[in-house]
């Protein structure tokens, strides 16, 4: 039944008039609390409670919001900074990731001029506070295919040849978004680069076909660079990101191996996925395909489809496909089709969970990061 109501209130062009009344969590992505809590370690109650609290999705209306709370936390985390002592510093630093958090979610989508403000400020916050909580980590911009690509890339200490891992995120994810959580992965004896998907934000052009040229760009970047094992590269993306990981399993000879987590590959771009799928992020999916309409945007999300020249059976490499198994936003049938038709396709389904597997989020980056760490090994050192 809330399927269809979101479905009639998108139609109909009534979402935002019962959003004012009902408030703006029904059209909300169900996965959208758990998702920013896990990024900003905000506590999931709390949070819940600030979405029920916001009755409108105008930008002057949203974007107000969720920038007053994060203006609240950026001043908390401004005074503790300031501090000598160590503790009241870590304190400031845990502060400046939630405003950073709110700066995000101020931003999502990423369709409206307030929107891209908060965008700005979230990543002005980032590259203060990365660099805080690892120096190692560095900030680069690429120019490949007619965009500037801004990225973080980091390599562990010493001057040898590392395996390197590309991660994307979604049609509506942050550079920040990834880089937090993967801190916690800084040990590795592995390099890291994080980008965000074509098409979103910063990017000038839309998300298509020829996005797989930047992805490419990305690569040789890599394989040339002076830290980075060219033998052993892998990429991983989460949501629409992962459709890129694994289309890029498909199309790029350097990867080794890939990971895809709640990918969408064929059925979720069609009309059957469409039900449900709130207004909020239908308006993100028209930006990022450059669609003038929903009809437009459908016919460009099926050029997209992994039925179109087979590519399936062009993954030969290893690819780990993960997802809840009740994703309430793509749905599952995607993730399952794709391990069993790529050639080397290995699938973990979360049970009781939802789209990328979100109330499991901590346990799917631990088991990517094990499954990674295994097949980018150094020859000679497996088993």
């Amino acid at each position: 039944m809330k399927d269809l109501f979101t479905t009639l209130c998108l139609v109909s062009g009534q979402t935002e008039r019962v959003a004012n009344r009902l408030g703006v969590r029904p059209f909300l992505p169900q996965l959208f609390r758990l998702r920013y809590a896990n990024m900003g370690g905000l506590d999931p109650q709390t949070f819940a409670a600030q979405m029920e609290g916001l009755k409108s999705f105008r930008e002057q209306a949203w974007c107000g919001y969720w920038n007053a709370i994060a203006a609240r936390y950026e001043e908390e985390a401004e005074t503790l900074l300031e501090k000598e002592d160590q503790e009241a510093r870590g304190r400031g630093r845990e502060a400046l990731i939630k405003a950073l958090t709110y700066y995000t979610v101020s931003a999502f989508p990423g369709t409206t001029p307030m929107r891209m403000d908060a965008y700005q400020r979230a990543r002005e916050l980032s590259d203060r506070l990365v660099p805080l909580l690892d120096d190692r980590m560095e900030k680069v911009t690429l120019r490949l295919a007619g965009e500037e690509v801004t990225a973080y890339q980091r390599f562990p200490e010493g001057e040898d040849r590392v395996p390197v891992v590309i991660v994307t995120n979604g049609l509506e994810g942050t550079i920040q978004e990834l880089a937090l959580p993967l801190l916690k992965y800084r040990e590795a004896r592995m390099g890291v680069f994080l980008m965000e998907m074509p098409g979103t934000y910063a990017y000038r052009q839309p998300m298509s076909l020829g996005s797989e040229a930047i992805y490419h760009g990305v690569i040789e970047y890599l394989a040339g660079h002076p830290r980075v094992d060219a033998g052993r590269m892998a990429m991983v993306g989460t949501s629409f990101g992962g459709y890129w990981s694994a289309r890029m399993a498909a199309t790029s000879p350097r990867l080794k191996c890939a990971v895809a987590c709640g990918a969408p590959v064929h059925h979720a771009f069609g009309p059957q996925n469409a039900l449900g799928t709130p207004e909020i992020i239908v308006s993100a999916l028209l930006k990022v395909t450059g669609a003038r309409n929903v009809p437009e945007m459908a016919s460009r999300l099926r050029e997209l489809s992994f039925e179109r020249g087979d590519l399936y059976r062009r993954i030969e490499i290893p690819l780990l496909v993960i997802n809840g198994d009740h994703d309430t936003l793509l749905g599952t049938r995607d993730s399952v089709i794709l391990a069993a038709r790529a050639k080397r396709g290995f699938l973990k389904l979360y049970e009781n969970d939802d789209h990328c597997a979100m109330g499991h989020y901590r346990e799917w980056l631990d088991l990517t990061f094990e499954w990674l760490q295994e097949r980018l090994a150094a020859p000679g050192t497996q088993g």
